[in-house]
């Protein structure tokens, strides 16, 4: 049947509306915006207006919520010094399903379907007001819709009247361009008409724009929440400038690990191919060094704990921020996400041609790619995911090699003995030296345990103050064959005790066992190695703290004396009749 003779056949018809405005409007407000959506609905258009600042203020009113007071959103305005609309364009703006703006060079651009600002301010509040001009010189035209009226029976949107602008913005457009959006009476603050706590809302609005629009941010444009700078942040932790890059000191970025493209085809149109981007970035190793440290305070504040999924972008716009099933892992279906994928970044590009392939909805939200793409992103991803992961590993298991190398081999037992210190018993020694006595006696424990090949002034300052700071030390020396250890009592309870690797119990048992800890070089710390080392220590340890706490006389001390020495040689004898290789 031809479009003629339909035409001529319906309009014979007797009918009614397709919809009834009044109820329609109502409905339209329970729809899938979030909170910062609806509100990026009205920055979207800002952005594609080039607006080069964009101002977003919330009016707020105290409120008494049983006894307690508190505040609350009452409207928002969102201010830009884009191009601005003519008359005409202003008419259009608020009606459903039409599109105010040319695309820029024949291009799409971040619109869709004409309906965002009008949907996405009805879904956080009951009236929207717009001021708009689009020569600097000319008065200001505004007109608005109040689903109050809508609902009283009101079918048309007013045609655009001359008006001023509220004063607090007068001077934002001197001599500029843009448009004034104000929506007023917002009782959907979080889409269920529950209100919203101001200040989770500022942190939650401010996160959103930082990261949605990081690529307008990072090529100038400015946000302002509240009078308050918007920074971009950026899950790839490559762009910048960050709130942590200042004048002082540059935040590390992420090193790009790897960056590629492949065209696909444009559904209904064929021959015509767009292009996907994929970027996927490593972050700092300073970040990630250790296992946690992705819950330590500096990751939180970089919301390094959330980034987890990855960024895809429409027309540079973010439309999704999450974790996509099924995109990571060799098998069909796998869906497989770790604990340290939060130390990778990805970035996943597309131009609004390409709309149907990722599945955008109206409010550009929730992209997921359809099957046969994300068949294709996998295989792109998942070799270098993998990689990535690897690399991430073998990061941590060097940097804590290093670690090991600086560490002294002692510390561990040395930390548990401190810990207990105030359920052990109390130390019974006398000891009167003064502190110029002390320092003189650390100064001599130095240069006995310094080794043979001596050692840079910074690194007797640190050992300096480790004996200083820490209750128990651990120090190897080289004494006569007939001693295994001496123990020395400094002020406030400090032990130091030294360890002779001369000692055939030492060369021929501890060492075996424990591994050699005089090697500075030495990443050896295997599990069963440390576990023997701390084991053994302790007992050493434990028989230290078992003397100290007895009576401290003079015939105690010539007691223990004895018996440390008489011991000490017999173990070097019963020691030297064992063969290593045994051990």
């Amino acid at each position: 049947m031809s479009t003629e003779i339909m035409s001529e056949k319906f309009a014979n018809e007797a009918g009614t509306d397709l919809i009834d405005v009044s109820h329609m409007y109502e409905s339209l407000r329970y729809n899938d915006y979030s909170v910062e959506n609806g509100l990026g609905e009205i920055v979207d258009n800002a952005v594609e207006a080039g607006a080069r600042e964009i101002r977003i203020d919330f009016e707020k009113q105290a409120v008494k919520i049983g006894k307690r007071q508190a505040e609350e959103i009452v409207s928002i305005a969102v201010a830009d010094n884009g191009i601005g609309m003519n008359e005409h364009i202003l008419s259009q703006c608020l009606k459903l399903g039409c599109s105010m703006r040319d695309h820029r060079n024949g291009r799409l651009g971040i619109g869709k379907f004409g309906v965002g600002m009008t949907l996405g301010g009805i879904s956080l509040s009951r009236k929207i007001e717009v001021y708009s001009r689009d020569e600097e010189t000319d008065e200001f035209f505004y007109t608005y819709i109040d689903l109050d009226e809508i609902k009283a029976g009101k079918t048309t949107i007013s045609t655009p009247i001359p008006k001023e602008i509220p004063d607090k913005y007068k001077e934002f457009f001197e001599e500029n361009t843009g448009t004034l959006v104000i929506l007023s009476n917002c009782d959907r603050m979080d889409g269920t008409g529950r209100r919203i706590d101001p200040n989770e809302f500022n942190g939650l609005i401010a996160n959103y724009l930082g990261r949605t629009y990081r690529k307008f941010i990072e090529t100038g444009l400015k946000i302002y929440l509240d009078n308050r700078i918007v920074y971009l942040h950026d899950p790839l932790y490559m762009a910048g400038p960050t709130q942590f890059d200042t004048k002082e000191s540059q935040d590390p970025k992420a090193q790009l690990y790897s960056e590629y493209a492949f065209d696909w085809d444009v559904p209904g149109k064929p021959g015509e191919k767009a292009t996907i981007r994929i970027k996927l970035s490593l972050l700092p190793l300073e970040w990630r060094a250790n296992i946690g440290d992705g819950g330590n305070i500096d990751a939180k504040r970089r919301k390094i704990d959330q980034n987890e999924g990855v960024s895809i972008l429409r027309a540079n716009r973010e439309v999704l921020y999450d974790k996509i099933p099924y995109l990571i892992g060799q098998k069909r279906g796998q869906f497989s996400y770790q604990d340290n994928d939060r130390w990778w970044g990805c970035e996943i590009s597309f131009p609004p041609e390409l709309d149907e392939c990722f599945q955008v909805r109206y409010i550009k939200r929730g992209a997921e790619p359809i099957g046969a793409l994300k068949d294709r992103l996998k295989s792109e991803l998942t070799g270098t995911i993998t990689s990535l992961r690897k690399r991430i590993k073998e990061d941590r298991s060097a940097e804590k090699a290093k670690q090991n190398q600086a560490k002294n081999h002692f510390d561990n037992v040395a930390e548990i003995m401190t810990d207990l210190d105030d359920i052990l018993p109390m130390n019974q020694t006398r000891n009167n030296m003064t502190q110029e006595e002390e320092a003189d006696r650390i100064e001599k424990i130095l240069d006995e345990t310094a080794g043979s090949t001596g050692e840079t002034e910074a690194s007797r300052e640190a050992r300096k103050q480790a004996i200083n700071n820490n209750m128990y030390s651990i120090l190897t020396v080289a004494y006569p064959a007939s001693v295994l250890f001496e123990t020395e009592t400094l002020l406030g309870d400090k032990m130091v005790i030294k360890l002779n690797t001369n000692h055939p119990y030492y060369q021929k048992v501890i060492e075996p066992l424990c591994g050699e800890v005089l090697k500075a070089d030495s990443a050896d710390d295997s599990v069963d190695k440390t576990k023997a080392r701390d084991a053994i220590m302790l007992l050493i340890l434990s028989y230290v703290k078992a003397r100290a706490a007895m009576k401290d006389t003079e015939n105690n001390r010539l007691l223990f004396d004895n018996l440390e020495s008489q011991w000490g040689a017999i173990l070097s004898a019963v020691s030297s009749k064992i063969d290593a290789a045994e051990m």
